[in-house]
């Protein structure tokens, strides 16, 4: 008896045997962009295995709608019925990456985290899971009756507004950078059209526009590098303005799901730059008005856990 475990983000597609107790007996990785699309790559992986698996969980990188998915960052799309189909199984689950980061965090160990603030302890509390990468990923975990269960949704869409006169300069000239980002007839972008990979380059256009400067940089990278080297007065104060943002959101986030059991940090952007969670970052992160000793409580964590969508997808296998 086997599971099949995958994790299909926009480069490639890791898929894993496990057993009932969900240890890895065998994984394979395709190219996500390839010949193969997933449910060739199920089939291929299943083939030369004595019988048909049991169940699959799948960790996918898109949104989820009735059980399928389009990749976001590939030109793929599939189905629990498809998978079903070539697996020759009928226990299919199609979860989305921060679902399954989400479900990651049931086992959640000392090692998977920088403490930014608290402790690397992990009671059986509400966490809060929140990653920037070419997106905004949003999980949460909770507890009932001392099992896991994630509820899941696009928390990366919240509303994100200007604080100070400064910044209503910078967004009024992001929604003309980004006008579709646009929440309601005020300055409110959504969170997402800054806090990713895609929408930190806008959002650094407009700082630019702000302080009448020129905007030379024209990728997350580029513009997080050059910030880290002090080398562009715009791209110094958009990773700034990024940082305060992101803590935000995570301390508002955190306070809707009461997240004692922590707030943990992912994703791509926050892998590649670990130096904006300073500090600086945590004093944002507990902003919270009258609130703000209620935040100061919740755990505060940086997770560099490579395999939480793997990960995610045994948890999600093993609870259900």
């Amino acid at each position: 008896m086997w599971n099949l475990i995958a994790d299909v983000g926009g480069t490639n597609m890791r898929l894993a045997a496990v057993n009932v107790e969900g240890e890895i007996l065998e994984q394979a990785r395709y190219d996500s962009k390839g010949t193969r699309n997933l449910e060739e790559a199920c089939a291929d992986f299943a083939a030369h295995r004595a019988s048909a698996p049991g169940r699959a969980v799948i960790a996918a990188a898109g949104v989820v709608r009735a059980g399928s998915v389009q990749l976001t960052n590939a030109n793929q799309s599939f189905s629990e019925r498809g998978i079903a189909a070539a697996l020759q199984t009928e226990r299919v689950k199609v979860l989305n990456d921060f679902e399954a980061a989400a479900w990651s965090l049931a086992s959640v160990g000392e090692g998977d985290v920088t403490v930014l603030q608290g402790r690397a302890v992990f009671p059986k509390e509400p966490c809060l899971i929140i990653g920037p990468g070419t997106g905004l990923g949003v999980g949460a975990l909770i507890w009932a009756n001392g099992e896991p269960c994630v509820v899941p949704g696009e928390g990366g869409h919240v509303a994100i507004g200007p604080r100070t006169a400064e910044e209503v300069a910078i967004f009024e000239a992001l929604r003309e950078e980004w006008p579709e980002i646009g929440m309601g007839p005020g300055l409110a972008v959504e969170a997402e059209g800054i806090l990713s990979g895609t929408g930190l380059p806008y959002f650094y256009r407009a700082v630019a526009r702000s302080m009448e400067l020129t905007a030379p940089l024209s990728t997350g990278a580029e513009i997080f590098q050059s910030a880290h080297a002090r080398l562009d007065t715009a791209a110094v104060r958009a990773v700034e303005l990024f940082a305060q943002y992101l803590a935000g959101v995570a301390g508002d986030l955190g306070l809707v799901f009461a997240a004692k059991g922590g707030v943990f940090v992912t994703g791509g952007v926050a892998a590649a730059n670990p130096w904006i969670f300073d500090d600086a970052f945590v004093e944002a992160f507990n902003a919270g008005g009258r609130h703000t000793a209620w935040r100061e409580e919740l755990p505060l964590h940086l997770y560099h856990q490579p395999n939480f969508g793997l990960i995610g997808a045994r948890n999600y296998l093993r609870a259900r």
